[in-house]
């Protein structure tokens, strides 16, 4: 990557290039998409995790007028001065409102951001506008019944118990979940023909699962298995699920957390992401679930809890193999079975 500089509206804020992603009409064909409404819904979720890692969700039952409100009183957010933002939320570290820097590793990004802490539908930061903070707490609990109903597809699609994943995060007491509202202004200057100005780096999501939604404005794309970058259509309607880290474990690498970045708009409309992180207590363990695991099945994982990891997390940079340290020596005999010798995988699901 080649860092360059320019002045914005944010403050300077470094240009970070990155190569183009495969573009093309059939780049969104890769993204599976599932109704979870659909009576097939458990396999189409387990199936898309299994091969991507990542998949729109439609008839989510979230009503518009809720992720509409956010999104406007969002962009108002946003659209005050720097010093006014930082009074009301106080600047990252790590919670609150930040521009540029993504940790403190020396990530950097162009984009500014909420990260905000969340706990039985309160935000916790009490100085945030009104309004916001109660379209904040509206849709926070609205997204959060859908994390539910996709950790209770992924359970059924695994062939355990549905209430086994969902417990991990929603109604435990204790469980982390964090919102991140992003927003990403139009850069000033043109990249390059065969680079982007990078957005958010590279990386996966540490959590069980993590929700987002976004605004019309295109620049999410995700790695796919065979190591090309796509873009994700936008698709305002409709909810986007990633598998994260420790989904990865508790699976025993049945699924995979899915390497994705956001490149900056380059048009005259800024993109803003909200994006629900799914994380459990920092006493939960992880490890593979005894109930996936085939007879002779090691796993690849030693086990940890969530606040060690997230201890070791906050070490690395964004690009970086999270899961290395916490990995063990894979041997033919004891890695997940692909996708067709799955026993819970039958083909089946629902595409739109």
């Amino acid at each position: 990557m080649v860092a360059i500089t320019a002045p914005s509206s944010i403050e300077q804020i470094p240009l970070v290039q990155c190569p183009r992603a495969n573009g093309g009409q059939q780049a969104g064909a890769a993204i599976p998409c599932v109704d979870l409404s659909a009576p097939g819904a458990a396999a189409a979720v387990a199936d898309a995790c299994r091969s991507v890692g990542f998949f729109r969700a439609t008839n989510h039952g979230v009503p518009a007028r809720v992720v509409e409100a956010l999104e406007a009183r969002a962009m108002a957010f946003f659209a005050l001065p720097t010093q006014e933002k930082l009074d009301m939320s106080g600047a990252a570290r790590q919670m609150g409102y930040g521009s540029k820097s993504i940790g403190s590793n020396g990530d950097v990004g162009w984009l500014e951001y909420l990260l905000l802490s969340v706990s039985a539908n309160t935000v916790k930061i009490s100085s945030l506008p009104p309004s916001l903070r109660m379209a904040l707490e509206e849709y926070t609990a609205a997204v959060r019944e859908v994390c539910g109903r996709v950790l209770e597809l992924i359970a059924e699609g695994l062939g355990v118990d549905r209430s086994l994943l969902r417990a991990m995060v929603v109604g435990r007491e204790g469980s982390d979940e964090l919102v991140r509202v992003n927003h990403y202004p139009p850069c000033p200057l043109p990249p390059p023909v065969d680079c982007g100005v990078t957005g958010f780096g590279e990386h996966t999501d540490p959590q069980i699962i993590s929700v987002l939604r976004s605004n019309r404005t295109a620049g999410l794309q995700i790695k796919l298995r065979d190591g090309r970058w796509v873009p994700v259509p936008p698709a305002p309607d409709s909810f986007f699920v990633n598998v994260g880290d420790a989904l990865q474990v508790l699976t025993n690498g049945r699924f995979k957390s899915v390497k994705h970045r956001v490149v900056v708009p380059e048009g005259a409309q800024s993109r803003l992401s909200v994006i629900y992180f799914g994380g459990p207590a920092p006493s939960q363990r992880i490890a593979p679930l005894p109930q996936v695991m085939r007879d002779g099945e090691q796993s690849l994982y030693r086990e940890f809890t969530w606040a060690e990891y997230k201890t070791a997390m906050y070490k690395t940079r964004l690009a970086d193999h999270r899961l290395g340290p916490f990995e063990l020596r894979a041997t033919a005999t004891n890695r997940p079975p692909p996708p067709s010798a799955d026993p819970h995988c039958n083909g089946s699901g629902t595409c739109c």
